[in-house]
């Protein structure tokens, strides 16, 4: 604009007096030079800091808005020589928009800042935080002190129970030696000078034969519970489940025969597990429900299996003389006998046989029954998954 569109310099209105002219120039440079910096400052401290705010736009607002208070000064001192007041008057209204916009923006940050805390509360905050790290370092060194303390009990156990294991296959194993001896000499004795025993001689030596086959069938099962799992011979297979089980009946052949017994076996899955004790297992559960019976009871037992999950859940149901229910749980400990020797024959050791075997393949045994003559339900669990196969799995992952 120029002097031919009748607008005057404002500098015409201070009628030429030097002192007021430079008094308002200086006046509105310096305001804009502060109305400047502000911002810089701002933008400078938050790249420098890295700060990252939630009213970051309210700050760009507030910035935008400093900047035009900034260029509406700097307009005003140029209007001094130049009368350039529609830009200025335009230059204002923008900024008229930008401080509305900026007051209604920081209305509601208001209560914001004022939640934001004090220096003070700030630093006790972190005194806390530092004391609860403390605590839970704390804590944590005694959590790994006391797993420290838990794996040092478990390999005190598992050696207690190797030595237990190894006592007691030595044990039974030296103990055949002398049982032999003294069975060896019993016949001796029967055969050289049995017509010149009497009845009661007769009837002493035939309770030491008795006892030798006791003694040597006790040996025999501590043996083979000392054994479970520590035999090479025995590994994982992938074997239909059918198989094992017409092997641990044909076993039981004869007596089955004899007492005209049934075992009714269900469809079976095919399942990878160690065969062989697992064989071992069934025999014992099946000659239990073949021995445990009512005199002139014809022994039936009913094998079935049902899917659980992980896990295939196989049950040995038979009609003999069941357990009452507080024994449920005490059959399988070892030599435990809920029926005299006369009763029943047997060392008290094949439930706790079958029970570590069980243990051992990563399943469980238990027993039902609803009472003495209702017979028994043994129900034993197996995972589709190994114990053994899982752990090589687990080797073999990649660790992160």
């Amino acid at each position: 604009m120029s002097l031919l569109d009748g607008l005057l310099p404002h500098g015409i209105c201070f009628a030429g007096r030097p002192d007021l002219v430079w008094l308002h120039v200086a006046s509105d440079a310096l305001i804009a030079i502060a109305y400047f910096v502000i911002p810089i400052t701002l933008v400078i401290f938050l790249r420098r800091h890295r700060t990252v705010l939630s009213f970051n736009w309210a700050i760009a607002l507030f910035a935008a808005f400093i900047v035009l208070c900034g260029t509406g000064h700097v307009l005003a001192l140029i209007t001094v020589w130049q009368p350039i007041y529609y830009l200025q008057g335009w230059v204002k209204a923008l900024t008229a928009v930008v401080s509305v916009a900026t007051a209604v923006a920081i209305m509601p940050l208001v209560p914001k800042l004022l939640a934001m805390r004090s220096p003070e509360e700030l630093e006790a905050a972190n005194a806390k935080l530092a004391e609860a790290n403390a605590q839970l370092k704390i804590e944590a060194e005694a959590r790994q002190l006391a797993e420290a303390e838990v794996r040092a009990s478990l390999d005190e156990v598992r050696r207690s129970a190797a030595e237990l294991e190894q006592f007691a296959y030595i044990a039974s194993h030296d103990l055949q030696a002398p049982l032999r001896n003294i069975s060896g000499f019993a016949q001796l004795l029967e055969k050289r000078y049995g017509s010149q025993l009497d009845g009661d001689g007769r009837e002493f030596l035939d309770f030491i034969h008795k006892g030798t086959q006791q003694m040597q069938a006790l040996i025999a099962d501590l043996l083979q519970l000392s054994r479970v799992g520590r035999s090479k011979d025995s590994s994982v297979e992938t074997l239909p489940l059918a198989t094992t089980l017409e092997r641990a009946v044909a076993v039981h052949a004869a007596e089955i025969k004899n007492r005209q017994a049934e075992i009714v076996i269900g469809p079976m899955p095919t399942l990878a597990t160690e065969h062989r004790l697992l064989g071992q297992l069934l025999q014992n559960l099946i000659g239990n429900g073949l021995k445990f019976q009512r005199a002139g009871n014809m022994p039936r037992i009913e094998i079935s299996v049902e899917e659980q999950g992980r896990h295939w859940c196989l049950r040995l149901r038979d009609n003999g003389i069941g357990i009452a229910p507080a024994q449920l749980e005490h059959i399988f400990e070892i030599f435990r006998r809920l029926h005299s020797q006369d009763e029943y024959e047997g060392s008290g050791i094949g439930l706790a046989i079958c029970r570590k075997i069980a243990a051992h393949l990563g399943g469980t045994l238990t027993a039902q029954s609803e009472g003495e003559g209702r017979g028994t339900t043994f129900v034993l669990t197996l995972p589709k998954l190994p114990p053994q196969v899982k752990a090589a799995k687990a080797a073999d992952e990649p660790t992160i």
